[in-house]
Order: structure tokens, then C-alpha cells, then sequence
């Protein structure tokens, strides 16, 4: 388990424009790598990069799932958890990052039911 994130840290973490957007994308659901990959249109590597560093700072936490990383987010203790909801709160008041959120609900219930027979029955042939 990460160490307690500092609120300084934590606003930090969210700073990053790209981050703040995995973020939101996470408030609305469990979602994969290639997922906010494609809601986010940006590439594997930087998606990744930036939830190995919202990861060390506790933000979000992963779930193996066969060959695939689910990610989800990891609220943090009660302050930080009231900071973080408002953060959220208010990232709803701009267009572009409450049409990820939404985006990123009806991909989660898509993508994860695809990804979830696969694990399940194996890929179809």
C-alpha cells in the first residue's frame, strides 16, 4: 500500500491535465489500459505512464485479469476523499471531461463484458 498521499501531493497528482481526465474516466467506472486509450484518444504508453504515477500516489489501484490491468479508482482517507469527490464534482462542469465520463460508462459495460467472455470462455476462433 501506497504512503498516505499529502494534500499537496494529491493536488499534485491531479495537476497534470491527463491525469485529471484518467481520473475522471475512473470515477465512472473499472476500466482497462486500452480502454482509456480509446476514450481518451491518447497512446498506450503515456496512458500508462500516468496511472503507474496516479498508482504511487494511491489514487487508483490495479486488478490483474488474465493477461489484462484493471484499473479502478482508490479513494483516499475522509479529507482526501471529500478533496477528491470535489475535484470530480467540478471536473462535471466542463463539457469535454463530463462527455469522457459518460463515455467512459457506456465503453466499461461494452468492452468489459467483450473482455470478460473472453477471459472466461477463451477467444472465439
Amino acid at each position: 500500500m501506497p504512503a498516505p498521499l499529502t494534500t499537496l501531493g494529491l493536488l499534485e497528482a491531479l495537476a497534470e491535465p491527463t491525469r485529471l481526465r484518467l481520473v475522471n474516466c475512473l470515477a465512472a467506472a473499472p476500466l482497462f489500459v486500452s480502454d482509456l486509450q480509446l476514450l481518451l484518444d491518447i497512446p498506450q504508453p503515456t496512458v500508462s505512464r500516468h496511472l503507474k504515477v496516479l498508482r504511487e500516489a494511491g489514487l487508483v489501484r490495479d486488478t490483474p485479469i488474465a493477461q489484462y490491468v484493471l484499473y479502478r479508482l482508490r479513494r483516499p482517507g475522509e479529507g482526501r476523499d471529500r478533496m477528491i469527490t470535489a475535484i470530480l464534482e467540478a471536473a462535471l462542469q466542463d463539457a469535454g471531461l463530463r462527455a469522457e465520463r459518460a463515455a467512459a460508462v457506456e465503453q466499461s459495460r461494452r468492452h468489459t463484458a467483450t473482455r470478460m467472455h473472453t477471459v472466461t470462455e477463451g477467444p472465439a476462433t
